[in-house]
């Protein structure tokens, strides 16, 4: 086999999988929101224009949007730390049985 990595090796390894994954994720949840919503604002200037509705969902959509990236940002960082620390106290624990 290869040669064995460092712990600090392997956090570092899987934060970046990990916050990947975040990015990943919202990428996908902008690239929606900037696909629909012109859709959205066509659709209500062309079939109902005496009756403007688009900018609800724009809004809205857009406190999600906000919302999600700055969760994913605190959210990385919290679940990083607690599974962390859950790998190390399973290391520690299975030193002590050995």
């Amino acid at each position: 086999m290869g040669e064995e990595i460092s712990l600090e090796e392997y956090k570092k390894a899987y934060r970046e999988i990990v916050i990947e994954e975040e990015k990943r994720g919202f990428i996908i949840h902008l690239a929606v929101y900037l696909v629909v919503n012109p859709v959205l604002i066509v659709i209500d200037l062309v079939y109902f224009p005496e009756e403007i509705w688009f900018f609800y969902p724009l809004i809205f959509w857009g406190i999600g949007i906000t919302t999600h990236y700055l969760n994913a940002v605190r959210r990385i960082e919290k679940e990083l730390k607690k599974r962390e620390a859950m790998a190390e106290y399973s290391v520690r624990e299975i030193k002590k049985l050995n």
